[in-house]
């Protein structure tokens, strides 16, 4: 599904944490090719330990362990300049099908690196984006999935996604979160995709949440022990990659259960 994806690596305690959950996302996902990506940010005091051969020989070993544990080929990139946006670009150059940011866990330093790396890729990816918080919990391959829809144009993508994994799972959900502004027309639009969802698959139950959309799924995925939530993303214009949407940069931040934001 998502055959070649993109790793961004940094080196923390946490990350190392978050390495244990990636078979399980590999495997859910279809992944048969691994990029390594580290990008040496400019602005930053280098010192001889981030010279890019000595960060190239950690990657290397790390390359080694990822070919070790996944059995997957893996490609080492090193790239300069601002994270984010080299790791995109660098998704262009390869035609990658997907980025994998691994987030730190849910601290008081979390905001300062999720603003540095995993928010800005949600909102300039033009790839699917998947996000493993180094806190998860590890699950069984299949776990259930929870897919987080309006039922607009924006989560078309992602419900394809939800669909073509389904058939891992013995139990799944899909989710619409009614906010304080969602009206009768909101509730029209939505209704026929659950509806059709739970006529279609045995295994999938439907659910309407009144509330903010980031804190239930949030919530809702640790409660039922979900292995992957699915949102789409809206937009791809610059004000669109601004203001990517309060669910899929909220999630980014706060979800505790890997994540996958559909563009």
């Amino acid at each position: 599904m998502l055959k070649h994806c993109i790793l961004t690596v940094g080196y923390s305690e946490e990350w190392e944490r978050a390495f244990d959950l990636l078979p399980d996302v590999v495997a859910r996902l279809g992944i048969t090719q691994l990029t390594l990506a580290f990008v040496v940010e400019l602005h930053r005091r280098r010192r001889l330990e981030d010279s890019d051969d000595a960060i190239r020989g950690r990657l290397q070993k790390l390359q080694q362990q990822l070919h070790d544990k996944l059995g997957l080929p893996v490609e080492l990139h090193i790239g300069h300049g601002f994270p984010a946006s080299e790791v995109s670009s660098l998704a262009t150059r390869i035609k990658a099908d997907g980025i994998i940011a691994i987030n730190r866990s849910h601290s008081v330093t979390r905001d300062s690196f999720m603003g540095n790396v995993a928010v800005n890729l949600v909102r300039v990816a033009r790839v699917p984006l998947i996000i493993i918080p180094s806190d998860a919990e590890a699950r069984s391959a299949d776990s259930p999935l929870l897919f987080g829809t309006d039922g607009s144009d924006a989560a078309r993508n992602a419900e394809k996604f939800f669909e073509r994994l389904l058939g891992q799972t013995a139990k799944s959900y899909i989710v619409w979160v009614k906010g304080d502004h969602d009206d009768e027309d909101d509730e029209e639009r939505v209704r026929p995709i659950l509806h059709r969802f739970e006529e279609t698959y045995g295994q999938v139950e439907a659910r309407r949440i009144t509330g903010d959309s980031t804190e239930k799924l949030a919530s809702f995925g640790e409660q039922v022990q979900v292995g992957l939530i699915i949102i789409g993303k809206r937009g791809h214009t610059p004000l669109a990659d601004l203001m990517a949407g309060s669910t899929a940069e909220g999630l980014a931040r706060k979800a505790r259960n890997p994540l996958l934001i559909v563009p």
